[in-house]
């Protein structure tokens, strides 16, 4: 899925901050709106987790992007 897998690395870090910032949601209890809020907030994390991972600031994953969209399209979460 990824094209780089250089970004698995960052991504995972992603995540767990995106843990540590919001710990206990559950996607059912989680607005549309607060989602992309999210997102957003993930968009600008992405430097911080490329510099925890020790490697150069890149381009978001355009993959992950494109799997956002296609998850708001259809009626996001799933």
């Amino acid at each position: 899925m990824l094209a780089e897998k250089q970004d698995i690395a960052p991504l995972l870090a992603l995540l767990k901050m995106a843990a540590d910032q919001w710990p206990s949601s559950e996607v059912g209890e989680i607005s549309q709106s607060e989602l992309f809020r999210r997102d957003q907030a993930l968009l600008n994390m992405w430097p911080e987790a490329c510099r925890r991972v020790g490697i150069e600031v890149r381009e978001f994953p355009r993959e992950v992007i494109r799997r956002w969209q296609q998850e708001m399209s259809s009626g996001r979460p799933h």
